[in-house]
């Protein structure tokens, strides 16, 4: 009941602290992965402590004292294990990590059910709180692997995310700026569909296809196929990006998040005096992500 859970995280941990990146699914994977305590990896301090349960595991039958070490080596794995799981719900959660987690969980289970007698209190306690922070790190981490934002032009890499909706009028002062921008291929487009219209231009364009980023320009036309509609995994595409965006805490469009300023050539009857390499949303206006019909948006 404990040897194998605590074979299993060796092998990971072996793998991982090569570089094999197994189950490394989210952001936090890469960065957690340079992380290193006086010069060795975590995944080496996981792999000596899943080898210590390993061994202690098979000879709890054969050493008496074998079985009480194996609940403290566990315990103290599973309280250092509290404080990363707690690091990575204030920050990125990490997929492979937890996978590590689990197997640690597990042989915490196989101890308990093979030796519950040795199982004391703090045990429990410990255990307890290790899986209360465990639920929320896991649903974390699924929300990035299962929720991620589907770009309807772009790049998966795009240094600019744009959010924005088709029968949004600054959306398309903005999106227009940006397709004339020379980083137009760093750029990726996220649309967000807030009413029936939406949905419709969205599939309109999909049924027409897209060859080049000026082919969004098309999104902003006043009329759709009567013919396209929009099906369920359209529907389904839109409703993470409205979830990717609520997650920034957004409630309104046009949104970009730039990871650097990109320029675009200005039209001749803007600002002169503003600056001439900065795209920025308006200063006012635009629409929010849930449509609200007694107020139009702008």
């Amino acid at each position: 009941m404990v040897l194998f859970p605590a074979l299993l995280g060796l092998a990971l941990c072996l793998l991982n602290a090569a570089g094999a990146e197994l189950f490394c699914l989210t952001s936090g994977c890469a960065l957690y992965a340079g992380y290193s305590l006086f010069g060795l990896s975590f995944y080496v301090y996981g792999a000596i402590a899943f080898g210590m349960i390993a061994l202690l595991a098979a000879s709890a039958g054969k050493i008496p004292r074998a079985a009480p070490w194996l609940g403290r080596i566990i315990l103290l794995g599973l309280g250092l294990d509290l404080l990363f799981l707690g690091w990575q719900l204030f920050y990125w959660p990490c997929s492979s990590c937890l996978v590590v987690a689990l197997l640690l969980g597990g042989t915490a289970a196989g101890f308990w059910r093979t030796y519950p007698q040795l199982c004391r209190r703090l045990y429990k306690g410990v255990l307890l709180g290790w899986l209360i922070l465990l639920i929320p790190s896991v649903i974390a981490a699924g929300k990035e692997v299962l929720l991620t934002p589907w770009a309807l032009y772009g790049p998966a890499d795009a240094s600019i995310r744009v959010f924005f909706s088709p029968t949004c009028p600054a959306c398309k002062t903005e999106v227009t700026k940006l397709l004339q921008s020379p980083e137009v291929d760093r750029i990726a487009f996220y649309p967000i569909a807030k009413n029936e219209p939406d949905l419709r231009l969205l599939a309109t364009l999909l049924q027409e296809g897209i060859e080049q980023p000026a082919d969004l320009k098309r999104l902003f036309r006043a009329d759709f196929s009567p013919e396209a509609s929009p099906a369920l995994p359209l529907r389904w595409r839109l409703a993470k990006n409205k979830m990717a965006l609520a997650g920034h805490g957004a409630q309104t469009i046009p949104f970009i998040l730039s990871s650097f300023v990109i320029s675009a050539p200005r039209l001749p009857w803007e600002n002169l005096f503003s600056p001439a390499d900065l795209i920025q949303p308006e200063e006012s206006g635009g629409c929010g992500i849930v449509e609200q019909k007694e107020e139009p948006c702008e």
